[in-house]
């Protein structure tokens, strides 16, 4: 492999265990931020930690390197070089977007935020977002709303219209960034609109109307779950914060609950095949993309013909 140039910067592959580069691993330290394989991770309080993490912070921690050969030293020394100085503005941004070792979760903070502005259109536009974006089965043959519901709401100042907006940002921004860290923006772009798609797909199918950010958030909690399911703690935690915003829904009318569980099987779905081919050492990295993406087609194939007829 190339070395890199004088001067340009060059950071280590996110997808690997800083111990043990030649083990692949979506854990993140969550004081640091590194990753980290099974063996490194220690379970704190505050979540899954690195040994170094646990020593600084005046813990007890009992830590054998183990005596494994790299399977590559290609896989141990990879490097990913950033983007240099002769890329346009808009190459260096999106180039950006999807490096998944820069730890800014652009696509969450992106995500909301979008959501939040056309709400806000909607109060000049007659609600002309939800008319273009939301899933419904008047409108089930197009296609585009299945991944752009996510991002439509109902504009007015309604109490439970409100309250349902604001819930839905903060419990995101409490998960969309972890997740976003830890499976990297490409897979959490993948697991986001795979459980949209889906959830839509399940909305359609119900007679009802997709909307707001439910399925996806919903889909990013399974995919948390098959994260931290190895680890009992984190795991009660997660399925607590699932059960807290089902709960809410129905509080709330409990129109939502086939998106929920379209979305929320969806997600961690997606999830549970990227770990999976990812302890795959003769896969693809395609691979999952592709059975991801061919369900979705299916769900939405099948959301179109059974509305159609």
């Amino acid at each position: 492999m190339n070395s890199p140039r004088f001067g340009e910067q060059v950071e280590e592959d996110p997808s690997v265990c800083y111990r043990h580069p030649d083990r692949q691993s979506w854990v993140l330290c969550q004081r640091c931020g590194r990753t980290i394989c099974p063996e490194c991770q220690i379970l704190a309080p505050v979540g899954v930690q690195c040994p170094d993490c646990v020593r600084e912070a005046g813990g007890s921690v009992q830590w054998t390197p183990t005596n494994t050969k790299p399977v590559k030293k290609r896989a141990a020394t990879r490097r990913v070089p950033v983007a240099s100085a002769s890329r346009s503005g808009a190459g260096q941004y999106f180039a950006r977007l999807l490096r998944p070792g820069d730890s800014t979760p652009v696509l969450s903070w992106s995500f909301a935020g979008t959501s939040l502005l056309l709400w806000i259109v909607g109060f000049f536009s007659a609600n002309a977002p939800l008319a273009l974006l939301a899933a419904h089965p008047g409108a089930s043959v197009q296609v585009w709303r299945y991944v752009t519901a996510p991002f439509a709401f109902v504009s007015a100042l309604d109490f439970r219209v409100v309250l349902s907006l604001l819930l839905s940002l903060v419990f995101w921004m409490l998960i969309a960034p972890t997740v976003e860290r830890q499976l990297g923006r490409a897979r959490f772009a993948t697991v986001f609109f795979a459980a949209a798609a889906f959830a839509a797909a399940a909305m359609v199918l119900s007679g009802g109307i997709e909307y707001g950010l439910t399925g996806g958030l919903f889909g990013l909690f399974g995919g948390y779950a098959v994260l931290l399911w190895s680890y009992p703690p984190a795991r009660a935690q997660i399925l607590i914060v699932i059960a807290i915003n089902l709960v809410l829904n129905i509080f709330m009318g409990g129109g939502g609950l086939p998106s929920i569980v379209g979305g929320l099987v969806a997600g961690a779905g997606a999830t549970y095949l990227f770990q999976f081919y990812a302890e795959r050492a003769r896969s693809k990295p395609s691979t999952p993309y592709l059975i991801i993406a061919g369900a979705v087609v299916v769900a939405i194939l099948g959301a179109i013909i059974a509305t159609a007829f």
